[in-house]
Formats: C-alpha cells, sequence, structure tokens
C-alpha cells in the first residue's frame, strides 16, 4: 500500500496593521457615506409623500377624532388628505375614506402622526378648513376660515374623560384604540 503524504501544517498568518484598519475604515467610510447622502438628500416629509395605492401599504391604523367648532359637533369630508397635483389625485398618509369622524392612517412603515399633522393635511395652508354639518339630516359643506378660531386638542385617556393637551409633543400618536377632539373656538 502506497503511504500517504501527510500534509505539514502551515504557521497562521500573523495580522498586520493594514489587516486590522481595513475594517474600521470600511466602516467608517460607510458610515460618512450615509451621513453625506442623508445630509444632502434628507428623505421626504411623511405629510407630502402621495401614496401610490389606496389600501396596498402594510401600516394601516383607523383613529376617531370629533371635531368640534363651538361646542357643536360636525364632521369631516371625505376630501381630507386628498388633492390633485400634476394631473393625479393624490392621497396623503392621513387622509378620510368617508365624511364622518374616522381617520385613515397609511404609509409604508409605522408611523407617529397625531392631530397637529393631521391639520397640517386638513387645512389649507393653515387658513382654513372644510367641515360638513349633519344637523339638519342633509350634508352641508362649509368653510371655516382658522384666523377666527383657537384650535385646541384633546384624547380619551384611560381616566375616562378628555384630556387637553397643552404640549403638542405630549400628545400620543394615532392608533386604532385613539380617540381624540379637535376644539375650534371663536375668538
Amino acid at each position: 500500500m502506497p503511504k500517504r503524504k501527510i500534509k505539514e501544517e502551515r504557521p497562521k498568518r500573523k495580522m498586520g496593521k493594514k489587516d486590522i484598519l481595513i475594517l474600521p475604515g470600511v466602516i467608517g467610510a460607510a458610515v460618512l457615506i450615509g451621513f453625506v447622502i442623508t445630509h444632502f438628500f434628507p428623505p421626504p416629509n411623511v405629510l407630502s409623500v402621495c401614496l401610490k395605492a389606496h389600501n396596498l401599504d402594510p401600516y394601516n391604523v383607523y383613529p376617531r377624532v370629533q371635531l368640534f367648532v363651538d361646542n357643536k359637533q360636525y364632521l369631516f369630508p371625505d376630501t381630507v388628505g386628498k388633492n390633485i397635483e400634476k394631473g393625479k389625485e393624490c392621497v396623503h398618509a392621513i387622509h378620510t375614506d368617508s365624511v364622518g369622524d374616522i381617520l385613515h392612517v397609511q404609509y409604508i412603515r409605522p408611523i407617529k402622526l397625531s392631530m397637529p399633522d393631521l391639520m397640517q393635511v386638513y387645512s389649507s395652508g393653515n387658513k382654513s378648513i372644510d367641515i360638513i354639518d349633519n344637523s339638519t339630516g342633509n350634508l352641508i359643506n362649509r368653510t371655516l376660515d382658522l384666523d377666527k378660531y383657537n384650535v385646541n386638542y384633546s384624547y380619551y385617556s384611560v381616566e375616562g374623560n378628555f384630556t387637553k393637551i397643552g404640549n403638542q409633543t405630549d400628545m400620543p400618536p394615532f392608533s386604532n384604540a385613539f380617540f381624540g377632539r379637535i376644539d375650534l373656538s371663536s375668538k
């Protein structure tokens, strides 16, 4: 029987200074490139993005928000968060699907939006809003000039009542369990 040759083990190569510096150099370059790209090409504002299609995005929540003007309840029109851009319908991340008090928050990933974000989408340049009056049984569209009203936000809390929001950063984000209220009172 022929004898097998035994391979001698080579001694393991020691890492040199170049080898030690390559990995941190690559990581540093990647971080720097990422920083430069996001600094010069920031992602778009979520509220200005037009959704590609309705109900196709994986993140969908349906918060309920009541709208009161001088202690009288009104409804949101079905046009909230919808407009025409470049000849095509643009549906924003916050919009209504029908007349009422149910909103639809939709996006490609979970996002934290709240009632001040709703007002940015709802009001045209923070100057006016359209409301629906259903007090007579007929839906009557009215436009309100926001300069004539004070806007207050509140949400239904675990204490069993509406909690007014003084600081907008304390506003809880929209969720399926969210129940909020916007109160417009004449100045």
